[in-house]
């Protein structure tokens, strides 16, 4: 089981200036090393810093290399429909032997309708582009030299330098937070990346199709599931809902407004009709049900015991190869407050999280 660091690089209301909201990210990116962690998993963002602006996600990913010396330097992720795949490739390798072979690639495709657009992109090309993009900048790492000849990215034989690390192309994530989705990460052998917005038992189908199709298409490799979620983490449980309801609940309004989940496009767009069944249930059950409902599913809002609780029913579930990925600063609180939640997380959580993954490994190989 690895520890998992998300940095959201979000702003509500645009309360600190630019300069601050930079320095802020970076320190306690920097922060978590030492406390424990084993790899940061920076997300791209664009146009809208109120929900999370991240418009390189390489930039702070390099600078992290250059102030640590172990954890793993994750994309998380390069979404391809916005990014020129031969380009991809060559920021792959630098960052990766800039870090001393430190990356972790990770690739999704995008869910913003406004960012689509900013871009000029078709929302409905996103799979298509995703789909020819991926197998590039595979072949790339793998080879040291990329070609296409698709609809979207014909590109002659070029070389990739530096070098790409081939095994670049043997560890890698890959964003899934629908059925389709799910499942293309599974057919790719990558490592699942997803965000919980439902208790694990409502999560299962969409698992499920990653399981399902990563045994059908790598029979002699393991799936690993990244499962990314909020934290909030103080000794009262009753403290840790309260912040939860404050921080939590007012980053999950930014997502509802900055992907639109309570429109309709959903249904309308090629690719994303999975989302239209679980914008209808928001409309349905109101916008503060829905936040109280997501603030309940999140592993990380509570005590350390809380924690630990509801990590044993997610081994229950999906056995042991997990691991814990978390935001810790967003929904307006301060830099000290997240930090807070580190530093009991490392100390009260990570340790018996790890043994706790251990144990259930164990038993699983006597089995």
């Amino acid at each position: 089981m690895e520890m998992v660091y998300t940095p959201v690089w979000q702003d509500p209301g645009v309360t600190r200036s630019a300069h601050q909201f930079v320095q802020d990210e970076i320190w306690l990116m920097e922060q978590v090393e030492s406390l424990g962690f084993d790899l940061c998993c920076s997300p791209e963002h664009h146009f809208d810093i109120d929900y999370s602006a991240c418009p390189d996600n390489f930039m702070p990913l390099a600078w992290l290399a250059a102030r640590t010396s172990r954890i793993k330097l994750c994309l998380a992720a390069v979404i391809l429909p916005w990014n020129d795949p031969l380009r991809v490739a060559e920021k792959l390798a630098m960052l990766d032997h800039l870090s001393d072979g430190r990356c972790v690639a990770g690739f999704g495709r995008g869910l913003s309708k406004m960012e689509y657009a900013h871009f000029g992109i078709p929302m409905d090309e996103s799979r298509g582009r995703f789909d020819e993009a991926l197998p590039m900048v595979l072949g790339a790492l793998r080879t040291g030299v990329i070609q296409g000849d698709g609809p979207f990215y014909r590109q002659v034989p070029t070389p990739v330098h530096p070098q790409p690390r081939a095994s670049l192309a043997d560890d890698f994530c890959s964003v899934g937070m629908s059925p389709d989705s799910a499942t293309v990460a599974g057919q790719i052998g990558a490592r699942l990346l997803s965000f919980i917005t439902k208790p694990t038992a409502d999560m299962m189908p969409l698992f499920n199709c990653y399981l399902d199709a990563f045994r059908a298409h790598h029979p002699h490799r393991t799936p690993h599931i990244i499962m990314d979620d909020f934290y909030l983490v103080r000794d009262s449980a009753d403290e840790a809902f309260e912040l939860g309801m404050k921080y939590t609940a007012n980053y999950y309004r930014t997502v509802v407004r900055h992907y639109e989940f309570d429109g309709d496009h959903f249904a309308k767009t090629k690719g994303y009709t999975a989302y239209a069944e679980g914008a209808e249930q928001l409309r349905a059950a109101g916008i503060d049900a829905a936040a109280e409902a997501y603030v309940k599913c999140q592993l990380g809002v509570g005590s350390p015991s809380q924690i630990l609780e509801r990590l044993e029913e997610r081994f229950a579930y999906l056995g042991a190869e997990i691991s814990m990925a978390g935001c810790f600063f967003y929904g307006g609180m301060t830099r000290d407050e997240a930090h807070t939640s580190l530093k009991l997380f490392s100390s009260a959580v990570m340790p018996q999280a790890r043994s706790m993954a251990a144990a259930h490994r164990q038993r699983a190989d006597a089995a």
